[in-house]
């Protein structure tokens, strides 16, 4: 092996560790939420702008660190690419919170586990990398688990928080793809959507009403958790393919539901069950395609 494909293969196995720590971290986001406010006693509104406050301080201060600490020039927003993370980060914190509230747990990670699909849809549309025939298969049937679970949906009257979550997952593949088409770091993106989507939410928020406990969860959540997680997953695809770095919000749709499950006791529709089924088997399957043909190349085969 040569020292550039060895160097390659040390980049891809950092991707990999990096952002499975990040996905991990992420099953913690939704539980931590709704531990926040578990009765519904103040608006969605009101979390969006706790959670945005909390993320902003924490970004913020670990960027002021890192300038300091390494002396970097780079800008708080890095160039375009910066501010177009920033807007689909804004829109994805706020549709995010909302479709909580709107719909289950478990309906809200097995579509947000469309990320890849849209990730491999955008690769090939923007990037003109190469979709391989089974990724195709993997968006059909991704694709026909999410239609089950928006049809229970219109029957449960969850529809509304499902599209929302379709929204969320675009928007995630989206600045992932930005991401990796420029390489340039926008961890501090993440923090200005926050601050963005925390000022459009202050005009409703009623953060007098929730109480001392919900607040601790909030910047439990806020101010370790979720930044600690974006910045992973936002490194990511500098070392592997966004589609890559997408797979690992698959832990988010297995792990998500469990948690919800012990802590509050909320199971998923049958319906519901058997389109997660299909997109977590899919994902699961076409992941472990995707890392055999890592491996057959790594070794010449």
């Amino acid at each position: 092996m040569t020292a550039l494909a060895a160097n390659k293969t040390d980049d891809h196995g950092k991707g990999l560790a990096i952002a499975a720590i990040g996905g991990i971290l992420f099953t913690f986001d939704i539980p931590l939420l709704r531990l926040a406010n578990p009765d519904h006693a103040v608006n969605q509104w009101t979390l969006i702008f706790g959670r945005g406050v909390f993320l902003f301080v924490a970004v913020t201060l670990w960027w002021y660190f890192f300038r300091w600490r390494r002396g970097h020039r780079e800008l708080f927003l890095n160039g375009w690419p910066g501010v177009a993370v920033a807007a689909t980060n804004t829109l994805a914190n706020i549709l995010f919170i909302a479709a909580i509230g709107r719909t289950t747990a478990a309906n809200l990670v097995f579509i947000l586990a469309l990320n890849p699909i849209f990730a491999a849809v955008l690769a090939w549309a923007v990037l003109k990398e190469k979709t391989p025939v089974w990724t195709w298969l993997a968006v059909f049937m991704a694709f026909l688990g999410v239609g089950i679970i928006v049809s229970d949906g219109l029957r449960t009257g969850t529809w509304v928080g499902d599209i929302m979550a379709l929204v969320v997952a675009m928007c995630t593949a989206v600045a992932l793809t930005i991401i990796r088409k420029t390489g340039r770091n926008v961890v501090t993106s993440l923090a200005t959507g926050s601050l963005v989507s925390a000022l459009i939410a202050l005009h409703w928020a009623q953060p007098l009403q929730l109480n001392m406990q919900g607040w601790s969860w909030l910047a439990l959540n806020g101010l370790i958790v979720m930044p600690l997680a974006s910045a992973l997953i936002a490194i990511g695809p500098r070392y592997i393919p966004s589609a890559e770095v997408a797979m690992f919000f698959l832990l988010d749709t297995v792990l998500t539901p469990i948690w919800i499950w012990l802590l509050f006791g909320e199971v998923p529709t049958p319906r519901a069950m058997l389109g997660g089924a299909i997109v977590i088997v899919t994902l699961f399957a076409h992941s472990l395609w995707r890392f055999q043909m890592h491996n057959r190349r790594q070794s010449g085969g």
